[in-house]
């Protein structure tokens, strides 16, 4: 299954994965969800209402994984290096990955702290 986020004026495809079940559901139920974007590094954070318990967390993520990050009730999308990164790409702190973002992720770099940003089926 795929969902689409949206920002500016670029669309990217969402794969979501099976390992996180439940925050894959819990995702889809609130979609569509609209919010803010904020930056940290080379990630896309923003928040949503979800709540969601810890699920195949990951504290070291890849380029082009999309997560949920549980103290910020927020969906993350990783597209480089965060400010706390080494030769990993390292979230604030573990994460649930639940899908990978398909597309020209280089555009992800356009997207500025206040941009708003929607996550649809």
């Amino acid at each position: 299954m795929r969902i689409k986020f949206k920002a500016k004026n670029y669309e990217w495809e969402i794969n979501l994965l099976d390992a996180a079940p439940k925050t894959v559901g819990a995702i889809i139920k609130a979609l569509p969800i609209k919010s803010i974007a904020k930056r940290w590094g080379d990630e896309i954070y923003f928040e949503t209402e979800i709540v969601v318990e810890e699920e195949n967390s990951k504290e070291v993520v890849e380029i082009g994984d999309v997560a949920y990050w549980l103290p910020g009730k927020a969906v993350c999308i990783f597209f480089g290096k965060t400010p706390i990164s080494d030769d990993e790409i390292k979230p604030a702190s573990a994460v649930n990955v639940f899908g990978k973002i398909q597309g020209d992720i280089e555009k992800l770099k356009e997207v500025k702290d206040g941009d708003e940003v929607l996550l649809t089926k």
